[in-house]
């Protein structure tokens, strides 16, 4: 890119380009179709045009990857709706090659809204279009994880070939999920057909345990109580600790490092300081500094005591406990002692037996408000 591009295109004002905006209709309970009708005007106004940008609406889970990963030739992509939005919006850009990959915005029109919590960003409800205008671009650091995909019926034996798919996310107590069905595609891709391994993306936050059963609690709760943010996911935490309270023991290699046999009921692989609709897990975390920060709990603990660390981690008093252990890495391979543990990259679900979770340094650029 010459100098003149260059400057052109982080001008304030500027920084957008050629712009698809991917919005989730259904997000807050149907108000990311009116926020996604305020936008398109909005910019109409701006640019005196419409051709500069484009509008579409996501129509089942996995579209939105669909249309981003169809992005090239646009400056920039902007997610509008919740974290499971930009999941999906970042796995597709993630699949273009590096030279043409649009930048990443974010419209936060969600219950958690974490990585927007990373930019800065409050929940938009229609209002202050202009930060938009005013962003830089940066290079944030990309998480990547890949697995097979496992059945998820509990089995402690290894587990046969699985068939990447998603799937009516079930309630974290269930002992018995329901199979996933194939003809619904994950927000990653097959990168090895011989034995179905799913590789896919992160940008704020991969965990298991407690800590993924709430988050994956929520969505059922989002069709059932009129809730958002941290009410949402503090009642899911007190039915996920009343009805399946109990550890996960795991096999964790960290940097190549000896493998480590824990009995954690949490960890967390974080590129953001937050998770939860902001429940500071990590709070040093820095999606620009070239590794993940980890926080896990390990050793012996009462549900009384579980349940009061996730309650600290709101304001980040968890690290004081001699249950919590941190660290920062590049590289992990995980493996678990059952099918049907509780696992979340950005508060979307993978079913997994084993992972490898590799960190992709400055690989996303993001449009990050001034």
């Amino acid at each position: 890119m010459s100098e003149h591009d260059s400057n052109r295109r982080n001008a304030p004002g500027a920084a957008l380009g050629r712009t698809l905006i991917i919005a989730n209709p259904v997000a807050q309970s149907g108000a990311g179709k009116r926020i996604a009708g305020q936008l398109q005007r909005f910019l109409a106004l701006y640019h005196h045009d419409n051709a500069s940008f484009e509008l579409v609406y996501t129509e089942h889970m996995g579209h939105a990857t669909e249309l981003a990963e169809a992005a090239r030739g646009y400056d920039s992509v902007l997610a509008l709706g919740g974290d499971g939005v930009v999941h999906e919006v970042a796995n597709g850009i993630m699949r273009i090659d590096a030279e043409h990959r649009p930048a990443l915005g974010v419209v936060p029109v969600g219950s958690g809204n974490d990585f927007a919590r990373t930019l800065g960003l409050d929940d938009y409800g229609g209002k202050d279009f202009a930060r938009l205008l005013t962003c830089e671009r940066v290079s944030f650091d990309v998480g990547r994880v890949t697995y097979v995909p496992a059945t998820g019926n509990g089995s402690t034996k290894p587990h046969g070939r699985g068939r990447a798919g998603r799937h009516r996310t079930p309630n974290p107590a269930e002992s018995s999920p329901a199979p996933m069905p194939p003809d619904i595609l994950p927000a990653g891709e097959i990168t090895d057909t011989a034995n179905d391994t799913v590789t896919e993306y992160f940008v704020q936050t991969l965990s298991f345990g407690l800590d993924a059963a709430v988050a994956i609690g929520t969505v059922d709760l989002r069709a059932t109580v009129a809730l958002t943010g941290a009410p949402l996911y503090l009642m899911s935490g007190a039915g996920v600790f009343l009805r399946s309270f109990r550890s996960y023991p795991a096999r964790v290699s960290i940097d190549g490092g000896a493998a480590q046999e824990l009995r954690t009921f949490l960890m967390a692989i974080q590129l953001g300081p937050t998770y939860g609709s902001g429940f500071l897990i990590c709070p040093e975390a820095d999606p620009a500094d070239g590794c993940f920060d980890l926080c896990y709990a390990s050793g012996k603990a009462t549900r009384a005591h579980a349940l009061a660390l996730l309650l600290r981690a709101k304001n980040g008093h968890h690290l004081s406990s001699p249950l919590i252990h941190t660290a920062t890495a590049r590289h992990l391979e995980l493996s678990f002692e059952r099918d049907d543990y509780p696992i979340q990259a950005d508060g979307e679900r993978l079913r997994a037996r084993s992972m490898t979770v590799d960190l992709l340094p400055g690989e996303l650029t993001v449009l990050r408000p001034l």
